[in-house]
């Protein structure tokens, strides 16, 4: 078995090699004219990469959910093992973040209106004080 500052150590190398990844698939997106198809791939491609399970089910460690079902999935052995032990989380944390990708999207809409309510108010004043 690891101690806890192998997975700490495997979890900091992992996490540069998503953000390299995730670096390289904004690259390829950028000039996407629709970009919020652009952010949901990319929060959906985070959320894929980052979710964290239990390594072992008597483990308290952490790993990537997507690793954990593809060793679950294809290579061990049991009734209880499968897919579902890392597919869950992600699914669950995927929900929670575009429920909240919707939200935030939603709160910058309404500051991006007040702004520019404010801007032609500001306009109009100067003109009729140009007047």
């Amino acid at each position: 078995m690891y101690s806890a500052e192998n997975y700490l150590w495997g979890w900091v190398a992992y996490g540069i090699g998503v953000a390299c990844l995730l670096f390289v698939l904004w690259f390829w997106m950028r000039k996407l004219r629709f970009t919020t198809i652009r952010h949901l791939f990319l929060l959906l491609a985070t959320v894929f990469l980052l979710t964290p399970v239990t390594a072992y089910r008597d483990d308290f460690h952490l790993a990537p959910a997507f690793f954990v079902s593809l060793y679950e999935g294809f290579l061990a052995t049991g009734d209880d093992v499968s897919f579902q032990r890392g597919l869950a989380p992600i699914l669950a944390f995927s929900f929670f973040a575009f429920i909240f990708y919707g939200l935030i999207r939603l709160i910058i809409s309404r500051f991006n209106k007040s702004r520019k309510e404010n801007k032609k108010e500001d306009k109009n004043k100067k003109t009729i004080a140009k007047k």
